[in-house]
């Protein structure tokens, strides 16, 4: 069967099945508790001084010895000898001046040394696999490339028809699900810049106006769920969230792509809900520790309909 293509320059086509994907299954609905396990091994002055770097970790400003040992309450004569200790190994620098300490460029150096590691694609990879097998749906991950908006990664689903999303391709923003859910994060100004002051009509539902977009964007920030209602491409439906780095800026936008008669039936408030637990996972998975994700996954799961009990 020849693919229908559907918006060439954009990486969007109707293809058969061609693709088998052999993963282990993880439920959303019920997730494994982990039981916090006692330490095996106690190293108090490790401790210590791990403290020490992660509290000088939280400011730029020098840190003197007296104000470290108030704050993380230990011994002054052990966050001495740490801070000489760390000095000597170039993790911190001693001030000439003031005296006071900072985190060095050994510390820099080693993180940098770790960022293959976590490599946005690399790290996302398995969570939009897990996404893709829980909706049957193409997932896709997108990120900021000057004016557009380069497609990262895509994953494709086990069934007979599904939209093939092409990774490399570059996509508008202002119609794209995932391209709003990085917008919304943005400052107002910054979205002005991104976006051209005519936007390009691909559909009857596109939004033209970037006064109508910047004011649309408020809903993603209070739900955390971006869409794309057939403003790219006619027939098809995109759910999309933002994926926060360790500094809380949106860095991509992922999600679902789909044709619009395949979310009906209560499916789309799980599809959504999927879509929200993908983006919290690929953003801890980066180092984010906020909890914009909680609240909104909760309202998500309250709205859901309950199971009738069985007699």
């Amino acid at each position: 069967m020849a693919p229908l293509d559907l918006r060439q320059d954009d990486g969007l086509a109707l293809f058969p099945y061609t693709t088998m994907i052999d993963l282990e299954e993880d439920d959303l609905a019920s997730p494994k508790k982990k039981t916090k396990e006692p330490r095996e091994y106690s190293a108090p002055a490790v401790d210590r001084t791990l403290d020490v770097l992660e509290y000088m970790a939280k400011s730029s400003q020098p840190y003197g010895a007296t104000e470290l040992s108030r704050a993380l309450k230990i011994p002054l004569n052990s966050v001495f000898r740490i801070l000489k200790r760390l000095t000597e190994r170039e993790y911190t620098t001693q001030d000439p001046i003031s005296g006071g300490y900072q985190l060095g460029t050994k510390v820099f150096s080693l993180g940098m040394s770790l960022y293959t590691r976590y490599e946005l694609r690399q790290r996302a990879r398995v969570h939009l696999e897990w996404l893709c097998r829980e909706t049957e749906e193409t997932v896709q991950m997108s990120v900021p490339r000057g004016e557009k908006l380069l497609v990262l990664d895509t994953i494709s689903p086990e069934v007979e028809f599904y939209l093939r999303v092409v990774p490399g391709s570059l996509v508008y923003y202002h119609p794209s699900a995932f391209g709003k859910a990085i917008l919304a994060f943005e400052t107002e100004e910054r979205v002005l810049e991104i976006l051209p002051p005519r936007l390009p009509a691909l559909t009857p539902k596109t939004i033209l106006l970037r006064t109508e977009l910047v004011k649309s964007l408020e809903e993603t920030r209070k739900t955390g769920l971006a869409y794309d209602d057939e403003e790219y491409t006619t027939g098809i439906l995109c759910i999309g969230a933002p994926v926060f780095d360790v500094s809380e800026r949106a860095v991509a936008g992922l999600g679902i792509t789909g044709l619009i008669s395949t979310f009906g039936k209560g499916r789309k408030a799980i599809f959504e809900q999927l879509v929200l637990e993908c983006a919290r996972r690929v953003s801890k998975d980066i180092g984010y520790t906020g909890k914009f994700f909680d609240d909104k996954l909760n309202r998500i799961v309250e709205s859901l309909p309950k199971e009738p009990e069985v007699y």
